[in-house]
C-alpha cells in the first residue's frame, strides 16, 4: 500500500476537511509533495503510476488512529500566503522583497475507513486532526475496494478518473432498493440506460419491463426484447380494481359521489359474483378487487334504469330514490365508451374473459414461446390521457402478480421495472396522474418485500413524486445544471455526500456520479456506450437543412395525425 505524502490537514468540519498541499521535494531520502503541474509518479512493484492530484472526484487517504480515512476530493482553490513575521523582518533586513507564496487547498468529504489489513469500511468513528498527514491513493486501491463490496463482477462502464478501472457495482442493492436515473435532456439518460439494461440481458435470466415513452428503445436489445406497442395490446376494464375504475368514473367533488360510487361498488360485486365464467371457477370468494371477468354494460344498464327509474305513487309514478343521481356519471362514462382511444380499455376483443388474463401476463412478463429478458412497452402512440390509466393498471398488475408469486412459492419472481420519463406520469402535482403515482408509490415502499424493483429516470427530478424517490437508496446522477433540480437533488442525499452535489453540471454526455446503496462510496463514472444505441440523437438542423429541398407529403401526416396511428 502506497503512502505517498502529499499534504497535511488544515481544517476540519463534521462533513468536511481541509488539506493544504505540500510542496514538491524529491531528494534520495525523501520524496513528498506536489509539483505546481499537481501531477505525481508513484513507485509500484508494477512500475511508476502517474496520478493527478486534486482533480474534483479523485481520492486520498488521511492519518487516522488505527488506520487511514479515506476521502474523495470536492473542490481545489489557491490562496497567497505570506511569510511569518520574524521571516519577513529578516528578508527586508537583507534588503530583498517579501513576496507572497501559493497555498493550494483541497476539500474533501470523508467516506470511510481503510483498517491496517486493508480492508474498507463505510464510515467512521473518529475524524483526522490538524496536521494530519494526507496521502496519494493508487488505483489498484480503488479497484480492490470496489471489487470487494460488487457482487457478481457487475459493472456499468469506467471510472472517470481510472479509465482501466471497471465502475463496479452492487446490482442487488440497485434494484431491490429502488433506484433514479437523473439527468437533463442530452446528457445521456437514453444511453446510460440501453448500456444498463444490455448488461442485465447478458444474464442467464432477467425479467425486465421498459416503459417507453417516446419509441427509442425498440432497437436497442435486439431478441433480449419482446417489444409491444401499447396501442396493439389490450389493457381491459375488468383487470382494474375498484378504485381504478371509480377513478374513470366518478367526480368525487360532486355532491352525488357517495352514492354513486356506493351504487357501483354493488353493483360490480353482483356483476363480477354472478358472470357464468366466475361462477365456474369455483373461487372461495370474489369480491369487487378479484381480477376476474364481468359485463360492464350489465352495469352501465342498471346505471340508466335507476337514473329513470320510476316508482309507485299514491296518485300516479314518481321519481324513484336514485332518479338521476347517476346521469353525470352516465354522461362521462358515454364520452369515454364513445372515444375510440379508451377501446383498448372498455372494448376489449382478445383478452374478454378471465382464462385470457394468462396469456396477458405471459406478454407482459415476456414469457410467451420464446422467453425475453426485457419487455419494452412503447407508451408513445398513446394519447396522455389514457396513458396514466395504462401505466396504473400495468404497475399494479406486476405488483400484485409478484406478490401472489411469492405467497405461492415462498420465494421470489425478481421484476425490475423501469420507469422513462417519470415525471409526465408519476407528477407529484398533476392531479390526472394520480392512479399512476399511487400504483408506482405502493411498488417503491413495498416492493422489496416481494421482488419487484421500481427505477425512476426522469429530467426533472423536482416533479417526479416526493414519496418515490424518497424510497431510491440509490442515485445514478448525470449532468444537472438547473440550479433548482440540483437543490432538489441535494436535499435527497445524505448529508454526508450533499456535497458531490456541486460537480452535477460538469459532467460530461454518458458520465454520470453514482452515489447511494449499490456502490461502496460515491464514484464518477464514465458510462459504455450502448451497442447498439437508442434511437434517441438530436436531430441536426445543420444536416436536413443541407440537403436538397423535397416536397413534403402533410397529407400522409395529417391522415397519420388524425388517425391517432402510423400504420395506415
Amino acid at each position: 500500500m502506497s503512502n505517498y505524502k502529499i499534504g497535511r490537514v488544515v481544517g476540519v468540519c463534521s462533513d468536511k476537511i481541509e488539506i493544504t498541499l505540500l510542496d514538491h521535494i524529491e531528494a534520495c531520502e525523501e520524496r513528498l509533495g506536489v509539483p505546481h503541474c499537481m501531477s505525481v509518479s508513484i513507485n509500484t512493484p508494477n512500475g511508476p503510476q502517474p496520478l493527478l492530484i486534486g482533480q474534483p472526484g479523485s481520492f486520498l487517504k488521511i492519518d487516522i488512529p488505527l488506520g487511514q480515512l479515506l476521502c474523495m476530493v470536492t473542490d481545489i482553490h489557491m490562496t497567497e500566503a505570506q511569510p511569518n513575521s520574524s521571516v519577513a523582518r529578516e528578508i527586508i533586513k537583507d534588503g530583498d522583497c517579501v513576496f507572497e507564496t501559493p497555498k493550494r487547498l483541497l476539500t474533501v468529504i470523508p467516506f470511510g475507513t481503510i483498517t491496517p489489513n486493508g480492508d474498507f469500511e463505510k464510515g467512521t468513528d473518529i475524524l483526522p486532526t490538524v496536521n494530519s498527514n494526507a496521502y496519494a491513493v493508487l488505483n489498484e486501491t480503488i479497484d480492490r475496494i470496489y471489487s470487494s463490496y460488487a457482487e457478481g463482477n457487475f459493472n456499468i462502464g469506467k471510472l472517470s478518473l481510472f479509465p482501466e478501472q471497471d465502475a463496479k457495482i452492487n446490482l442487488d442493492a440497485f434494484l431491490t432498493r429502488h433506484g433514479a436515473i437523473l439527468g437533463q435532456t442530452g446528457s445521456g439518460k437514453s444511453w446510460t440506460v440501453a448500456s444498463f439494461l444490455q448488461k442485465i440481458a447478458g444474464l442467464e435470466k432477467s425479467t425486465v419491463v421498459l416503459f417507453d415513452l417516446h419509441g427509442e428503445y425498440k432497437t436497442a436489445f435486439g431478441n433480449y426484447a419482446e417489444y409491444i406497442d401499447a396501442s396493439d395490446l389490450e389493457f381491459p376494464y375488468w383487470l382494474m380494481n375498484c378504485e381504478e375504475l371509480i377513478d374513470l368514473m366518478v367526480d368525487r367533488s360532486e355532491s352525488a359521489a357517495p352514492n354513486q360510487i356506493a351504487k357501483f361498488i354493488d353493483l360490480l360485486c353482483n356483476a363480477k359474483k354472478t358472470h357464468p365464467e366466475n361462477i365456474a371457477l369455483g373461487l372461495d370468494d370474489i369480491n369487487v378487487d378479484t381480477p376476474v371477468y364481468f359485463n360492464f354494460e350489465s352495469i352501465i344498464r342498471e346505471f340508466q334504469r335507476l337514473d329513470t327509474e320510476m316508482v309507485p305513487g299514491v296518485a300516479k309514478a314518481k321519481q324513484g330514490d336514485l332518479f338521476g343521481k347517476f346521469s353525470r356519471l352516465l354522461m362521462r362514462l358515454n364520452s369515454k365508451l364513445r372515444d375510440t382511444r379508451y377501446n383498448m380499455i372498455f372494448k376489449p376483443q382478445q383478452y374478454n374473459t378471465s382464462a385470457s388474463m394468462n396469456d396477458l401476463f405471459k406478454k407482459l412478463l415476456g414469457e410467451e414461446t420464446q422467453p425475453k429478458k426485457i419487455v419494452i412497452i412503447d407508451m408513445s402512440p398513446i394519447p396522455f390521457d389514457v396513458r396514466t390509466s395504462v401505466i396504473s393498471l400495468i404497475l399494479r398488475c406486476l405488483f400484485d402478480f409478484a406478490y401472489w408469486y411469492k405467497r405461492l412459492n415462498e420465494r421470489a419472481y425478481p421484476i425490475a421495472v423501469f420507469c422513462d420519463e417519470a415525471h409526465i406520469y408519476l407528477n407529484e402535482y398533476d392531479v390526472a396522474c394520480k392512479t399512476s403515482r399511487q400504483s408506482a408509490e405502493k411498488i417503491a415502499k413495498e416492493g422489496r418485500k416481494y421482488g419487484i424493483s421500481l427505477t425512476v429516470i426522469s429530467q426533472r427530478p423536482r416533479e417526479v413524486s416526493a414519496t418515490i424517490l424518497s424510497q431510491c437508496n440509490t442515485f445514478l446522477c448525470l449532468r444537472i445544471t438547473n440550479p433548482d433540480d440540483q437543490s432538489y437533488v441535494r436535499r435527497l442525499l445524505p448529508d454526508s455526500v450533499a456535497g458531490v452535489a456541486s460537480m452535477f453540471s460538469i459532467l460530461r454526455r454518458g458520465e454520470s456520479i453514482l452515489l447511494g446503496d449499490s456502490v461502496i462510496m460515491p464514484t464518477r463514472i464514465k458510462i459504455d456506450i450502448p451497442d447498439p444505441k437508442p434511437t434517441s440523437d438530436d436531430c441536426s438542423f445543420l444536416d436536413e437543412w443541407s440537403t436538397p429541398h423535397q416536397e413534403i407529403d402533410i397529407e400522409r401526416v395529417l391522415t397519420a395525425w388524425r388517425n391517432q396511428s402510423i400504420n395506415i
